[in-house]
């Protein structure tokens, strides 16, 4: 059922491509403007990289939903979001999310210790974004073993590498009715001789959002229906940096103060249980301004954050420029039960940084080497704390190379990786070397039109929760037992790409298949031999109860996922009438153990298309993504009923002055559908928003 479901969706595709006549048509050239991809080192475009890229910027980012990463990017074509309430979204990249897809800022790891649990929120705010990169497959040859899935580089330039003319910045701020969600921020930057400097700042206040019907997909009795209790935020986030900029390069430093505090959705408190530390030593009970909510958990997070990012133009013989980018988290993310006592502290300490020299052209070859290092010091400490105290060191050196020829483009490289991660409290150590390769190319065989293929080979360590973990992990509802003797995931992938980029009619299809040994997951224990998956209390005792804790563990099995991309933009006038552009795109993926069994949360069927209208100062949209029934489920998994989400925008841009204005308002799920994403842990608790308007207000001078 699974492959002809792909066959299926392959060849509605490919029924869609326009024919290639025999000898080039003439027509009126609409050349894309060309944007530079910031986390290729070689600062390529779209249109001269291998892998399957896209990048969102201007009114494209505006008009996105931006409460956290993953809302952001899921509507892309083969990405969507983890989904554990509004304040909580990790992208999920064909299939794979987690540790196997790297979130960055400004290509440094966000550092902090949202890829452990579903319920722990990115410390990045996407609002201040300038754009957002996304790499489709995996990108581990230049950012790590953790971007086996792919990679999302949030580019908010806090470290300026010019000197601005005057001051310039840009004001924001918007009310949305699902929740009564009030926030502004802004950004300044300014210069002084060679001095550049940036501030910015965000506050973001909401309440529990308004949802269509019930929470619970199985509602019981005296249950209020409407809103989704647990659900608000309360976000605080200021920054500012400064930078020598010369004819020889620049130097900045930047530092960050970011708190969060947010509600879990569902009902994970375990009140009752009394929560110690390591040493057996009661956690004191912390003091809240919020009220809580009845029966809910609440996550406090808080980080001072540096950074470091500087380049030399020329500064050796042979070396075109050198550039690195360093960052130091302090980020501390604290669990509270609804009495206000603490049962879970995380305490992350972590560094990241990266060298690269690019050198040269040598014959018809840009290429960069570079060099990248990472420290993370996790402290942990209460009774759901399932990850135990651990240390990560990880050195990496890589080669990336490209050259053109006719109308070729070539791309080759590798990276070889040494990780080591320790356990605090018996010394144990797990080491692993990993060995990354990829090439690939794309031929431009007409105007306008290539065709590109890549494939890759790369080896991903094991992340700490999955060598570690040994204990009650509540936002999945599991007792989960790591393994330090899992060996590395080795995947291998091929991704062959078609597409057209002049002209009115723009289309991408990108299939894609990868095969991965020793892909890691989770597996329910039988330990009674009973033939039923245990239940366990948080100590781990065996108890009859079907809502206590699933008892897993970490093992290892081959998987394989396929999948198909497509997405077209038709150009139906742009005349004195105005411009009128049409979206159609659709993606799919399957994804399954070697053995046969589906892997869980996998994405189903979506499809969608958009009208884009611009006439002078006026723009206006409206879109309608279907999603589809998710039936092929793994073990003890729930189908999930599909749905429409249907949405609309529009805006009104103005000049006074130097200042130029652009008031927006959104509207989404119109329709009011209870749609529940069957990539959600927590699906079957908290749906999405129901419906909402936005207004809001842009000011960038």
């Amino acid at each position: 059922m699974v492959k002809l479901r792909f066959l299926y969706v392959l060849l509605m595709t490919l029924l869609l491509l326009p024919p290639v006549k025999a000898q080039q048509v003439e027509e009126e050239v609409m050349k894309l403007e060309a944007v530079t991809v910031t986390a290729d080192p070689l600062g390529s475009t779209g249109e001269h990289i291998v892998q399957p890229t896209s990048v969102l910027k201007g009114k494209e980012l505006l008009i996105k939903d931006k409460r956290n990463i993953g809302e952001a990017v899921a509507g892309e074509i083969g990405v969507t979001s983890s989904d554990f309430g509004p304040a909580v979204g990790r992208p999920i990249i064909r299939g794979l999310g987690g540790a196997r897809v790297r979130i960055l800022e400004d290509g440094i790891g966000t550092l902090d210790v949202s890829n452990i649990s579903p319920d722990h929120a990115v410390a990045i705010e996407p609002l201040f974004a300038d754009q957002i990169e996304i790499f489709r497959g995996p990108a581990t040859l230049l950012y790590g073993s953790g971007a086996s899935g792919g990679l999302v580089n949030i580019v908010n330039r806090r470290i300026l590498d010019y000197v601005p003319e005057g001051i310039e910045g840009d004001l924001y701020g918007h009310y949305n009715s699902v929740a009564e969600d009030t926030t502004g921020a802004f950004r300044f930057n300014g210069g002084i001789g060679n001095v550049a400097f940036h501030v910015d700042g965000l506050l973001r206040d909401t309440d529990d959002y308004d949802i269509p019907g019930f929470s619970d997909i199985q509602p019981e009795p005296g249950d209020r229906s409407g809103t989704l209790a647990n659900s608000d935020i309360q976000t605080e986030n200021f920054a500012g940096g400064f930078s020598l900029v010369g004819d020889q390069g620049f130097l900045g430093f930047a530092i960050s103060r970011f708190t969060n505090e947010y509600g879990v959705p569902g009902g994970h408190g375990h009140d009752e249980h009394e929560h110690e530390d390591d040493e057996g030593e009661h956690i004191e009970e912390a003091e809240h301004e919020h009220e809580e909510a009845e029966g809910g958990v609440r996550v406090d997070q808080a980080q001072t954050r540096f950074d470091i990012k500087g380049a030399l133009y020329e500064p050796l013989p042979g070396i075109q420029t050198v550039k690195t980018r360093w960052g130091y988290n302090d980020h501390t993310h604290k669990e509270f039960e609804p009495s206000g006592v603490a049962s879970t502290i995380l305490d992350n300490k972590e560094w990241e940084g990266r060298v690269e020299f690019l050198h040269v052209p040598f014959g018809l070859w840009d290429g960069v080497l570079g060099l990248q290092y990472r420290n993370r010091d996790l402290s942990t400490s209460g009774e759901e704390a399932f990850v135990p105290s651990s240390q990560l060191d990880s050195l990496s050196v890589f080669v990336l190379e490209k050259r053109d020829w006719q109308h070729w483009h070539f791309e080759v490289g590798g990276r070889f990786e040494h990780q080591e991660a320790e356990r605090a409290r018996d010394r144990q150590q797990v080491s692993h070397d990993l060995f990354n390769l990829s090439g690939g190319a794309v031929w431009e065989f007409w105007q306008g039109y290539s065709v590109g293929v890549n494939i890759s080979h790369s080896q991903r360590a094991p992340a700490l929760e999955e060598l570690f973990s040994e204990g009650p992990h509540l936002a999945t509802n599991t007792f989960e037992i790591g393994d330090a003797s899992l060996d590395k995931e080795i995947s291998n992938n091929f991704d062959l790409s078609f597409r057209k980029t002049h002209g009115h009619w723009n289309w991408t299809l990108n299939l894609f298949a990868n095969f991965i040994n020793d892909f890691i997951y989770l597996q329910e224990r039988d330990q009674n031999g009973d033939g039923i998956a245990d239940r366990v209390n948080l100590e781990g005792e065996l108890v009859i109860d079907p809502d206590a804790l699933l008892l897993v563990n970490q093992r290892q099995a081959d998987a394989e996922f396929f999948g198909v991309e497509f997405e077209t933009v038709l150009g139906l006038f742009d005349d004195r009438r105005g411009k009128l552009d049409l979206r159609l795109w659709t993606d799919y993926v399957s994804g399954e153990l070697s053995e046969g069994s589906n892997l869980p949360r996998i994405t189903p069927l979506r499809f969608g298309s958009e009208l884009d209208y611009e006439r002078g100062p006026w723009y206006t949209g409206i879109n309608i993504m279907r999603v589809q029934r998710q039936e092929d489920t793994a073990l003890l998994e729930t189908e999930t009923k599909g749905y429409s989400m249907l949405n609309i925008h529009m805006g009104y841009r103005l000049a006074m002055g130097p200042v130029q204005y652009t008031i927006f308002l959104r509207g989404t799920n119109l329709l009011d559908e209870e749609a529940r994403r069957h990539t959600s842990f927590l699906k079957n608790q908290a749906p999405l928003p129901g419906r909402s308007a936005m207004v809001g207000i842009t000011a960038t001078f």
